[in-house]
């Protein structure tokens, strides 16, 4: 078989999904090595793939990042455009001798990337018979620009799409320093700078590009490129560790489960959503299910009808929860809208926000338009859920939808068609399935 090499950026919501479809892909005989933070070493290893770690300034540790004082000092577009470049731009020349070093040590032959790691960049502006094949997943939402949406609505009417044009150019010129340091990074590497929208690039450059939802969750994209498509969303790995806490057998139907978590990622404050969902359902019949994503929890109020864990696998719970309030993590939300669990969301960091516009767009729950609810906005979010059936309608609408797809097989039918012609000019006509 064949050796692949897997980049993710080293936080949960790309290394979850991606170390998924490393493992679908080891046991079909593939060779995997996953390539990430020094952070998930272990979580790597235990699945039995090969971990090479990352190094300098692509080494991040996602639980106390290095930019976290000067980000708590900036707001709008300030704070987004200084995430970017901790993220994704200062660590590129980094993530770009990490990937050369693999690839100097082992054959690959070929490599899968998650949306937003761009070490690959000065490879693919690079000749194609130099380097093996690159795919591009999506764990986060499509923001592939498109005459037919905008980065948070759809309108493919004449005057919608005279909006989106206007709104494209505007984002284009706010994110000019992003593509300025973009190019300077890319240059550190001996690479030739970018022709176009770099965000667009996230999508366009890579041979293909496989985004993980179904096409339900998206807005439509008439010009949409033929090599970018939906193959569904990529469930976590079953937990074999994970014994039921006491707390499972009160999951009866007795009375509504709604689960609340801020997930793995943006859960440094859990008073800007878990603990106002907790303060404001205390007198609801209800169980609330709080899932921390961390340790330290010491600070947090608890009433009497919820129960707190640091971390519980959705998997096995969803099927019994009657709404997920999140903060708008996009494997959070995919997983919810896989069992048809309609969803407060209230998130405007990363790319929450725009996560949330899709959950309202498709009417499976509520936008709350803020990272910092108050309980009233929650209170009366949660009890409109569950009393308008509306949402729940549209929740299993979209489960329908993804059940349409088998993620993990058709990535290794894409991955199986790419391999074996690996130098074609084209790779946009390896199959998908039929949706």
């Amino acid at each position: 078989m064949s050796n692949i090499l897997i980049c993710a950026l080293p936080n949960p919501g790309h290394v979850t999904p991606m170390l998924s479809v490393g493992v679908h892909l080891a046991s079909l005989g593939h060779t995997v090595i996953f390539h990430t933070g020094d952070i998930f070493r272990r979580q790597v290893e235990e699945t039995g793939l090969r971990f090479a770690p990352m190094t300098g300034k692509a080494n991040i540790d996602y639980r106390n990042p290095g930019n976290a004082a000067e980000r708590e000092t900036l707001t709008g577009v300030a704070r987004i455009l200084n995430n970017i470049k901790y993220w994704f731009i200062d660590p590129l020349p980094d993530q770009h001798r990490g990937l050369l070093q693999v690839l100097n040590e082992t054959r690959v032959d070929l490599i899968l990337t998650s949306s937003m790691y761009l070490g690959c960049f000065p490879m693919l502006l690079g000749p194609r018979e130099n380097r093996p094949p690159v795919i591009g997943c999506g764990v986060t939402p499509l923001m592939l620009r498109s005459i037919d949406c905008g980065l948070d609505s759809y309108d493919a009417t004449p005057e919608g799409r005279k909006r989106n044009q206007a709104e494209h150019i505007q984002m284009e010129r706010g994110f000019q320093p992003v593509a300025d340091l973009l190019n300077l990074a890319l240059s550190e590497c001996g690479s030739p700078p970018l022709s176009g929208f770099w965000f667009d690039a996230i999508y366009t450059v890579p041979d293909l590009f496989l985004q993980f939802t179904g096409d339900a969750f998206e807005y439509p994209r008439s010009d949409m490129p033929s090599k970018v498509r939906y193959v569904g969303p990529v469930l976590p790995n079953k937990t074999s560790s994970f014994k039921e806490p006491a707390w499972w057998t009160e999951l009866d139907g007795s009375k509504p489960v709604v689960l609340v978590t801020q997930g793995t990622f943006a859960n440094f404050d859990l008073q800007e959503l878990l603990q106002p969902t907790l303060m404001a359902l205390k007198e609801d019949n209800a169980l609330v299910i709080a899932a921390t994503g961390r340790a330290n929890i010491d600070d947090l109020l608890a009433p009497s009808n919820s129960r707190v864990e640091t971390f519980v696998p959705f998997v096995p719970l969803l099927p019994k929860v009657d709404v997920l309030v999140t903060n708008g993590g996009y494997g959070a939300v995919q997983q919810s809208l896989s069992f048809g669990v309609p969803l407060v969301v209230a998130g405007d960091t990363e790319e929450k926000a725009f996560t949330a516009s899709r959950v309202e767009w498709t009417g499976t729950g509520i936008n709350l338009r803020t990272g910092r609810p108050t309980p009233e906005q929650i209170q009366t979010a949660v009890r409109t859920v569950l009393t308008d059936k509306r949402y729940r309608e549209q929740a299993q609408r979209v489960q329908n939808n993804f059940a349409q797809y088998n993620a993990l097989n058709e990535i290794a039918r894409t991955v199986d068609a790419v391999l074996a012609d690996p130098m074609r000019s084209s790779l946009v006509d390896a199959p998908q399935a039929v949706v």
